[in-house]
């Protein structure tokens, strides 16, 4: 009997607790928000040359389409619905109806198409996978109409975060790289250069009930020491990625709420300078015997202070373009002086390796890569330079002939994200980075392949090919993604789809 009357009690006691939490689940309205931002470039969207910029923007510029967290599928927002038509060689967009922009003007055919023409005069058509044209066809319909077929043309469209046209017109591009005018839940009330953006609750917004809060605020906060105490302190509500030793501090404390997703890892990554004749690197030999010269998994286990893996590609595990057969170079430093003396440097050579300082990591990286190096008679300089300087040697720029280091984000179809960045179609490394025809003929086999199986081969091949065979970018290592919330705070969609996408409008604070 006693122990059908515990059992009774535990029962009564669970679906109290249901209960309860069933109530604090419900949204409430009011509060402020303050979150973690990436380093600011700019609001006009259609001309950044950084996916981080869609973070900041977020809340006032609105994307496309969202990716479904679970299933990673692209699907509506701002466009219903998304009509792929493989033999007429066309998207069709089927925009919402009844969208206004924060400053009153309306979203519309026009306003999709201005952007899109805005990004292809900017040279960004590989983001909108290479258009031939735009048709109107009514104010709530657009066709994109292409050359050949793609199956990434909605993934990538839906991407695309629209900026009022009338707002740009009224005022010049310098005015709105620093003015977020779009159809967000949110409208900007200040922004303090090096310091944060204040957002205040767009009392217009489209979807009926949201958004909740009162106000977001996007912090920039460059030193981690410093995220980690405004965290603990209660002065930022979410910490995405903390560095290792603010993970060992929060671990047991809160809930990493960050999903476990290939879109979320991030990947510190090497690039050699393979595309110009006069860098010792433009000889494969050489940049072979460079990867025998590192402990990748070493390296791996420096950079992210035991929390990180080596990847024998540039891609992590779950990802459509890794390949669990392939392993990481071996370390075999004799091998690499043999390589180098073969390839013309028997006494090794001088060189330089040139990081972003945006990220900690990077500095590690490179400090250890200049180690490891060393010891094979290739003697690096390391040159630090700003996220603005670097950025700008992205498109022509070779980083000295020598070597560059940078972290990105992770993603589970690579394969718009090879092209944008790594190919002859691209926007970036036209002339530090070979773009060896076997690779391109994968990479855009992949974009046009006609099934998924398919596809996911074609990609894995020229991951390989990139990473792997021509050692032309190669991961020096990659860790799962953190993001702590403080407790009460709910469904901002933080770290669970991709590194720049989140929810603002969705989120809100229990009431204290």
């Amino acid at each position: 009997m006693k122990k059908l009357v515990s059992l009774l009690l535990a029962c009564a006691m669970l679906v109290s607790l249901v209960s309860v939490t069933a109530a604090e689940a419900t949204p409430v309205s009011g509060g402020s928000l303050s979150v973690l931002g990436f380093q600011f470039a700019t609001f006009f969207l259609p001309h950044s040359t950084t996916t981080s910029d869609r973070y900041n923007a977020a809340p006032a510029i609105e994307s496309l389409g969202r990716r479904n967290p679970d299933t990673g599928d692209t699907e509506g927002w701002l466009a219903d619905e998304f009509i792929v038509d493989p033999e007429a060689l066309t998207l069709t967009l089927k925009l919402h109806q009844g969208v206004k922009f924060s400053d009153g003007t309306d979203f519309n055919a026009d306003a999709v198409i201005w952007n899109f023409q805005q990004m292809v005069d900017f040279g960004k058509g590989s983001e909108l996978v290479n258009p031939e044209s735009f048709e109107k066809v009514d104010d709530y319909t657009v066709v994109i109409h292409y050359a050949s077929w793609a199956n990434t043309w909605a993934d990538t469209v839906g991407e695309v975060r629209i900026y009022s046209p009338a707002a740009y017109e009224a005022n010049g591009e310098d005015w709105a790289a620093i003015h977020p005018v779009g159809t967000g839940a949110f409208v900007m009330k200040e922004m303090v250069a090096d310091s944060h953006i204040t957002y205040v609750k767009n009392e217009n917004y489209w979807r009926e009930g949201e958004p909740y809060l009162d106000e977001i605020v996007v912090k920039f906060i460059s030193d981690t020491t410093t995220q980690l105490s405004s965290f603990i302190n209660g002065e930022l509500d979410v910490l995405r990625n903390p560095n290792s030793a603010g993970i060992a501090q929060l671990k047991d404390k809160y809930e990493n709420v960050a999903n476990n997703a290939p879109d979320l890892a991030g990947i510190t990554y090497i690039m050699f300078c393979s595309g110009v004749e006069e860098s010792p690197f433009y000889k494969l030999d050489v940049r072979q015997a460079a990867m025998h010269a590192v402990d990748w998994n070493d390296m791996a286990e420096g950079i992210y202070d035991g929390l990180g893996a080596a990847t024998p590609v540039f891609a992590v595990p779950g990802a459509w373009s890794y390949d669990d057969s392939l392993e990481v170079y071996s370390y075999d430093p004799d091998l690499a002086k043999k390589m180098l003396a073969d390839a013309g440097y028997p006494g090794g050579f001088n060189t330089v390796i040139t990081i972003n300082n945006e990220n900690a990591a990077n500095e590690t990286c490179a400090t250890l890569l200049q180690f490891y190096l060393g010891e094979v008679g290739i003697k690096a300089e390391i040159k630090i330079l700003t996220n603005a300087d670097f950025n700008a040697q992205k498109a022509e720029g070779n980083y000295d002939l020598g070597i560059m280091v940078n972290n990105g984000s992770s993603k589970l179809d690579f394969t718009a994200n090879y092209i944008r960045l790594y190919s002859s179609e691209g926007v970036n490394y036209k002339v530090m980075m070979a773009k060896p025809a076997d690779y391109e003929e994968a990479l855009f086999g992949a974009r046009a392949a006609k099934t998924l199986e398919e596809k996911k081969e074609l990609l894995k091949k020229a991951a390989r090919l990139f990473s792997h065979d021509y050692a032309l970018v190669v991961a020096a290592g990659y860790q799962g993604a953190y993001c702590y919330a403080q407790p009460g705070v709910h469904d901002t969609g933080i770290c669970s789809t991709t590194a720049e996408a989140w929810t603002p409008e969705k989120a809100w604070k229990e009431a204290k």
